[in-house]
């Protein structure tokens, strides 16, 4: 599988004087539910319906098992799970 990168420029935001270049993804177009729904379809013999279906029950349960802190992995996919990042604080209650 291809990925489509391109070299950017950045500034610092505390040095304007000073930037750095960096590689990023090159984004070429939007795909949506209907597109991927219409592609498998077309690759198996389930109905475009059927297909919508599971594709909608899946947006539906997966939070379900992330908000119960699970870790989710769709084998070929990619696995999913709830990522929480803060800042120290001195003391339990500044957190």
């Amino acid at each position: 599988m291809a990925v489509w990168l391109r070299k950017i420029q950045k500034k610092n935001p505390q040095d304007l004087t000073k930037s750095k270049w960096y590689l990023t993804q090159e984004k070429s177009w939007n795909v949506g539910f209907k597109d991927i729904s219409k592609e498998i379809e077309g690759r198996s013999a389930i109905s475009l319906g059927d297909v919508q279906s599971v594709l909608s029950n899946l947006v539906e349960v997966l939070p379900t098992f992330l908000k119960l802190g699970q870790s989710v992995n769709l084998e070929g996919f990619g696995s999913f799970r709830v990522s929480v990042s803060s800042e120290g604080a001195a003391t339990p209650r500044g957190a």
